[in-house]
């Protein structure tokens, strides 16, 4: 038995089985859904954390460098969308102000998405994190109806974030190595 989730457009109920499943069919032909959830997340993360954070490791840099450091090439790997913004008629000034957030948002996921390949020594964790960012976006505090329902689910979840940080990525949970150094780079500094 399927509760209904809503209408169809001829007012007939429809099952929230039904509604997913017509979801995903419309999105696996829309080419900003493989882009923005498939084709982006896959390419920047295997990029700018499977390819550069071991080469700057080898090359002495600090984890902390890397981790604070590193996402700032990310970060401007998003500058193309100023010229998407400006070819599409939006006006310059909005369009920076518009990619400066985005520039903004995206070094302190690079923070994360770093932090999370160094302990964790695998591609799958930045990856997941970054198509969920992409399917979430920024919270939208703006709206009168759930502005209190959003700030407190913000603050709850922020609270929770830095609580498990440390505890839900400890590098013991991710490498089961063999000569007793529990990091997968062989570097043992993380306390």
């Amino acid at each position: 038995m399927s509760s209904s989730c809503g209408t169809d457009d001829d007012g007939v109920g429809v099952s929230c089985t039904e509604k997913l499943a017509r979801w995903m069919q419309t999105s696996l032909q829309d080419v900003m859904v493989w882009r923005n959830y498939v084709v982006a997340p896959f390419t920047e993360e295997l990029v700018f954390r499977a390819c550069m954070i071991p080469l700057l490791l080898c090359g002495g840099f600090k984890m902390y460098n890397i981790i604070f450091l590193s996402p700032i090439f990310f970060s401007l790997a998003h500058l193309n969308h100023l010229f998407e913004l400006h070819q599409q008629g939006c006006n310059f000034m909005r369009s920076l102000l518009i990619v400066g957030v985005q520039l903004g948002y995206t070094v302190i996921f690079g923070w994360y998405a770093a932090f999370l390949f160094i302990r964790t020594g695998n591609l799958v964790s930045p990856i997941v994190a970054h198509i969920l960012c992409n399917m979430m976006g920024l919270p939208v505090f703006s709206s009168q109806r759930t502005r209190g329902l959003t700030s407190l689910a913000f603050l709850a979840g922020s609270v929770s974030f830095f609580c498990l940080l440390f505890p839900a990525t400890s590098p013991k949970l991710y490498n089961a190595r063999l000569d007793g150094c529990s990091c997968w780079h062989g570097y043992c500094r993380w306390s």
